[in-house]
């Protein structure tokens, strides 16, 4: 008995292998750079954007900061909370120069030629960077002193406070009268400020705040001050483009506060120029310093500050753009002298 095949034969045939032609695999490639490219030209695009926005972000920065520092310097020249410009000083000479710098405003066309100013190492002025003004002014320190009438050989406060130190130089005033002194030593517990003669740098010419200066005759009296008078802080500096630590350029402010030694402050780095002119009451027009007939009618200070993007580069200056360069922009700004119009 046969028993047949209930199944057919299904005949089976060899595949070859499958795979991409050369010419697919260049097509891909060509394919695959051009989306790199793409995507690379769009980053590095980006990238410049960025970088061009952070550097005019710090121009942008430094110009506004330099412009509020300037101006509240200049609108405050000749500012005096002791409403008086009956000042003296019983401050002895010899002292740091700019103790004795009269007049509330004054300006160099050249910050080089300014003899107070630092001659070498950071801090110092930059040849070729524009000039430089002096702006004098007081003010307040809100400490009132006690009331206690009739002359006053130490100054006694109402309050006791940590503001004071040796060595500061202050003024006390009150509506009619001011005198700067020297600080010879403070007693906090007793609130005292004593300003002795003969001790200190520069020191006091005498103990009393006298108007005039000189000691009364044997018998006198020291000066009265009225029981509401006060202590003042009178500030002296300039303001010129000087080099940085970095080789770079900065606003710089060179002066004393209530120190009686002058310090030089870095204050807006990225500076690099700063023209000056003045206006004078009467006038048609802005001047150079060079030309100002007298300071005591200036009643107005045009500023034009270029700024150079700062970053860590050398020199200190941040790329910008596709050649990866400092940004540099000029900005003009015009403040008046407050205590100076209408004089």
């Amino acid at each position: 008995m046969m028993i047949s095949n209930q199944f057919n034969e299904i005949p089976v045939t060899k595949r070859a292998a499958a795979g991409f032609t050369l010419v697919e695999l260049m097509i891909a490639l060509v394919l695959g750079l051009l989306v790199v490219a793409g995507v690379g030209s769009v980053f590095l695009a980006n990238q410049n954007a960025y970088r061009t926005n952070v550097a005019l972000g710090d121009v942008q920065e430094s110009a506004r900061t330099s412009f509020e520092f300037l101006a509240r310097d200049i609108r405050s020249a000749g500012a005096n909370p002791c409403g008086t410009a009956n000042v003296a000083s019983v401050l002895n000479g010899g002292g740091d120069q700019m103790l004795y710098s009269s007049g509330n405003i004054e300006g160099w066309d050249n910050a080089t030629t300014v003899a107070d100013l630092p001659s070498s190492g950071s801090g110092a002025p930059v040849a070729g960077a524009g000039g430089a003004i002096r702006l004098s002014s007081a003010r307040g320190a809100g400490l009132e002193l006690e009331a206690v009438t009739g002359p006053r050989a130490n100054v006694k406060l109402e309050n006791s406070t940590t503001a004071i130190k040796k060595g500061n130089v202050l003024m006390i005033c009150d509506v009619d009268k001011a005198t700067v002194f020297q600080v010879t030593n403070y007693n906090s517990s007793g609130k005292t400020v004593v300003h002795n003669a003969g001790a200190g740098n520069p020191g006091n010419q005498t103990q009393c705040l006298n108007h005039p200066v000189p000691q009364p005759p044997s018998g006198g009296s020291c000066n009265s001050f009225h029981p509401s008078s006060y202590l003042a802080i009178p500030v002296n500096y300039i303001w010129y483009i000087g080099q940085n630590d970095v080789g770079g350029r900065s606003l710089y402010r060179y002066g004393r506060g209530q120190q009686a030694t002058s310090g030089t402050a870095e204050m807006v780095r990225g500076v690099s120029e700063m023209a000056l002119s003045y206006h004078e009451q009467g006038g048609s027009g802005y001047v150079a310093a060079g030309s100002v007939s007298n300071w005591e009618s200036v009643d107005a200070v045009r500023l034009e500050l270029t700024v150079r993007s700062r970053g860590f580069q050398p020199g200190g200056a941040r790329g910008a753009g596709t050649d990866n360069q400092p940004l540099e922009r000029v900005y003009t700004s015009t403040v008046a002298l407050r205590n100076q119009l209408n004089n």
